[in-house]
């Protein structure tokens, strides 16, 4: 079975809940105000055996946005870069990291689980963390140790910018933590000099009070 065959076996499940399937990136999406959520399937066809993962994940359009202005990526990256990538064995430890599909029965028995997981869990997760507020503090609650998803460059563009526009009262404090941080780490003098750069951005970055409140 092919992997759009795969997510073709998702559509409906969740289309349900209000996710539309992104023709170009083969992820379903859920759009809000601030950003969008998104579901990921990975299906990996070897000759003796495949494997089914999923991941989810929130985007806020206007970190992405301005975190890319500092950061060497390609041109359209920032309109599909995504905030936080969580697996779902993050969220619950008894979710498996990954299936291994020997047959279809496999494959429907990993789709029940994985359905169940995201009507009793993963919803709720993406619906807390569509509120950027409590996308912060999560990256606060992850500085010592980048989430498993991204390196520990980008977990520090983000928190950053996150602070400063929806926790402006403690952004001055953990600024200063990210930026020990990244020195810390002994970046490239390009990632400190960038880094620096996006802290200039953001210190002179009016914050509208629509980015503090939900």
């Amino acid at each position: 079975m092919r992997k759009e065959e795969v997510i073709d076996l998702h559509f409906g499940f969740f289309k349900d809940f209000g996710f539309e399937l992104h023709p170009q990136n083969l992820w379903f999406q859920k759009s809000f105000p601030e950003g969008n959520q998104v579901v990921f399937i990975h299906y990996s066809e070897y000759p003796e055996i495949n494997y089914l993962e999923y991941n989810l994940g929130v985007r806020i359009h206007a970190v992405e946005l301005i975190i890319h202005k500092f950061l060497p990526t390609l041109s359209d990256y920032s309109n599909r870069s995504i905030t936080l990538i969580q697996a779902p064995s993050s969220i619950n430890s008894d979710f498996p990291r990954r299936f291994s599909i020997h047959d279809n029965q496999n494959l429907d028995e990993a789709i029940l689980m994985a359905e169940k997981f995201f009507i009793q869990e993963g919803f709720r997760w993406l619906d807390m963390m569509i509120q950027p507020q409590n996308l912060e503090k999560a990256f606060v609650e992850q500085k010592e140790k980048p989430f498993p998803t991204q390196n520990f460059v980008y977990s520090a563009f983000r928190g950053a910018t996150l602070a400063r526009l929806y926790n402006p009262e403690d952004y001055p404090a953990l600024r200063q933590l990210y930026l020990e941080q990244i020195k810390q780490k002994e970046m490239t003098p390009f990632t400190i000099a960038s880094f620096l750069q996006l802290l200039d951005f953001l210190d002179n970055l009016e914050v509208n009070s629509s980015f503090s409140h939900p």
